[in-house]
């Protein structure tokens, strides 16, 4: 994809973070309390092997941030978030009385959406972490955001109240949640890495999820600390 076609919010971002992650004033984030970050969410999953990928470049992303982040670029975690649903609540469950409309809500909008193509097309900062920048491949993606919002009406609320309107596509490989270890070594990673060669991808469904504070998880993966998603049912697009 060429770099005109790319999305300027992230060189935005890039550049505002930058003075940010240099002093040292960037986000922390901290394991969720009710009416906080990590709410129910709607998300799309890039399959497998660039789940792979990505993991990939967020380990290799950490010898500069260092350790106590949440690692959220984990293949097991790393996603695109569609839209937010409601504040955090530790007693989210699958079984509320809300999420029958929200499923049926969400099954309208992907009956009509066929599956999204998206390209991955480098790594920017922001004040909040290290993200991969995603580039929809066509309108698609973003007539499937709106065409959510539309199915969820009275639902939609809490974005609507927030963040309004979401103006790009991305999956955030390290939020961060500690000190840094190299912040100069770090934004010379993401600035080395601000164009990486595509890697397209499809994604025929989306899931809802909650996110769940994890720490560990397997080889080589002791010290993890993350916001892992737990899905709560999966929608196949339709269309």
């Amino acid at each position: 994809m060429p770099s005109s076609l790319r999305n300027p919010v992230f060189d935005e971002l890039f550049d505002a973070a930058v003075p940010h992650v240099l002093s040292g004033t960037h986000h922390r984030d901290a394991p969720p309390v009710d009416g906080g970050r990590w709410p129910v969410t709607v998300v799309a999953r890039p399959p497998s092997p660039v789940r792979d990928v990505l993991e990939e470049l967020m380990r290799d992303g950490l010898t500069a941030a260092g350790g106590g982040h949440f690692v959220t670029g984990r293949a097991d975690s790393v996603h695109l978030t569609v839209r937010a649903l409601e504040p955090y609540r530790e007693a989210a469950s699958p079984t509320d009385e809300i999420v029958p409309r929200w499923r049926a809500a969400i099954e309208r909008a992907g009956a009509a959406t066929a599956p999204l193509g998206f390209t991955v097309t480098g790594l920017t900062l922001s004040r909040v972490g290290v993200m991969a920048q995603v580039e929809p491949r066509d309108a698609a993606a973003w007539q499937f955001m709106d065409r959510l919002r539309a199915e969820l009406g009275d639902l939609s609320w809490f974005e609507d109240q927030g963040i309004g309107r979401r103006t790009i596509w991305y999956a955030t490989l390290i939020h961060f949640a500690a000190d840094l270890a190299d912040p100069a070594g770090l934004v010379d990673w993401v600035s080395a890495r601000r164009t990486l060669d595509p890697i397209d991808f499809a994604v025929g469904e989306v899931e809802l999820v909650r996110s769940r504070y994890v720490t560990g998880g397997g080889p080589g993966r002791a010290g993890d600390r993350l916001m892992r998603p737990e899905s709560w049912f999966t929608v196949p697009f339709g269309g």
